[in-house]
């Protein structure tokens, strides 16, 4: 296929692109003029479309929520293609290189962003280049959608859908080959809970969907503090103590990739007050990842079972603790029922506060855009794959008849979320590959 060889001729400027990208720190920032979401975020956005114009392509910036680039068909259908810009906050010391330099190492591309989803995006946008150097003509136009604030509640594509039609058949590369047609449901909620023992203050944790690498606590009484559990360090000062704990952060669909710190804090934190009621209920019943110690481990057949991730822990200065929670639920159950599940699990004394809730996606594997895309994949890795479940949320259930598919290869080491992203350039290559493949099937 001449689009295959143009796209592989292309590899050493895509690769330079995708370090341009990274290079931006799109973390969500404080609003701004003109830019929802932080002005770094709009600016990688505008980047991103006029590197898409110098392509020959019609782009439109959608207020700086989101934005699209247009390879235009012969018919009225249009193919979607939707992955986001913003990422996950980075802390650099727990980084062996920086997060936003785009460094290459023994074939490596590492920057925060550059699996999760800078990379993918940009590996389609050069697919969409090679195929229009080939001389390829859609049927369909091919439209990739470039949002802003996927991370943190997806309000970008909402305003954009308000202005645009949705697509009549989508992919979104921000998940796992070969194909995702089962996402679970989506809660993240703040809790308010108990007042903790006075002068007890706890800090972990920044998004409800990470697992917290280290959780802080500042105990009144250093004097209490004997035969402490191994993993908790101690620094005394003026009669009080910090304890830290450290674990490993994963993305909160997958807690148990991750060591969450605030759960050895919690079980340190019950034995050191035993009478206390808010650390006996968080202790021994939210830091079960299964939901099974709280009474909600939900599971079902197509999806598997639930999981629970204990993202931030704050103390509130009237003494009360904010546990903010992100549940993964089976496919076949829905936001109502998990809050009924909650709520009957839940001292009625403690508050189950609004948040993030996204229904479960399921696209039948018989459809005609799952087998498309399995035989695509298929044939170019030459295996024989099925489509598969995840606990992660994609933009692929903000509109119909949508899936994800890619960027993570079966086996591939998980870095999404974690200290160290990066994209391994081969897989770069050979995910470019088979999304240019991919998009010609669903569009010729």
């Amino acid at each position: 296929m001449q689009a295959k060889q143009i796209l592989n001729n292309q590899f050493d400027q895509m690769v330079q692109t995708l370090q341009q990208v990274v290079r931006f720190n799109t973390e969500k920032g404080a609003p701004a003029e003109n830019a929802p979401f932080g002005k770094n975020i709009a600016d990688c956005l505008q980047f991103v479309l006029d590197t898409a114009k110098q392509m020959g392509f019609e782009t439109y910036n959608c207020d700086n929520f989101a934005g699209h680039v247009d390879f235009v068909g012969t018919g009225t259908d249009v193919l979607g293609i939707l992955g986001h810009l913003d990422v996950v906050p980075a802390k650099a010391e727990e980084w062996a290189f920086p997060p936003y330099a785009g460094e290459i190492s023994n074939g490596k591309l590492y920057a925060r962003g550059t699996m999760d989803d800078k990379g993918p995006m940009i590996a389609c946008l050069f697919a969409l280049k090679a195929l229009k150097q080939s001389g390829f003509v859609p049927s369909k136009t091919i439209r990739l959608i470039f949002g802003c604030d996927e991370e943190s509640g997806m309000q970008c594509v909402q305003h954009y859908f308000q202005k645009m039609p949705f697509p009549t058949v989508a992919f979104s590369p921000d998940g796992d080959f070969p194909v995702i047609n089962r996402e679970k449901g989506i809660y993240q909620f703040t809790m308010t809970l108990g007042k903790l023992p006075e002068g007890v203050e706890i800090c972990a944790g920044e998004r409800a969907n990470v697992v917290p690498s280290k959780c802080t606590c500042v105990v009144p009484n250093g004097d209490l503090l004997q035969n402490l559990p191994q993993g908790v360090s101690v620094e005394q000062a003026n009669g009080k103590a910090l304890l830290t704990t450290l674990g490993k952060s994963a993305h909160g669909s997958t807690p148990d990739e991750g060591i969450n710190a605030t759960h050895l804090m919690l079980k340190t934190l019950c034995k050191l007050y035993p009478t206390n009621q808010t650390l006996d209920f968080v202790a021994n019943k939210m830091c079960d990842t299964t939901g099974g110690a709280w009474g909600i481990a939900l599971c079902d057949q197509p999806s598997g079972k639930l999981t629970c991730n204990l993202g931030v822990l704050r103390t509130q200065s009237d003494g009360t603790l904010q546990a903010t929670v992100d549940i993964r639920f089976p496919v076949t159950y829905t936001c109502q029922q998990m809050y009924n599940v909650l709520k009957q699990n839940t001292p009625s004394i403690f508050h189950l506060g609004e948040g993030h809730t996204s229904e479960p996606l399921y696209v039948p594997s018989d459809s005609a855009l799952v087998t498309t895309l399995m035989n695509v994949y298929n044939t170019e890795m030459g295996s024989s794959l099925e489509p598969i479940a995840i606990g992660g949320g994609t933009y692929s259930r903000c509109l119909p008849n949508c899936v994800a598919f890619g960027p993570l290869f079966p086996g591939e080491e998980q870095t999404i979320h974690m200290p160290n992203e990066c994209i391994d350039l081969q897989n770069l290559r050979k995910m470019a590959e088979i999304f240019l493949e991919a998009i010609y099937q669903l569009a010729k």
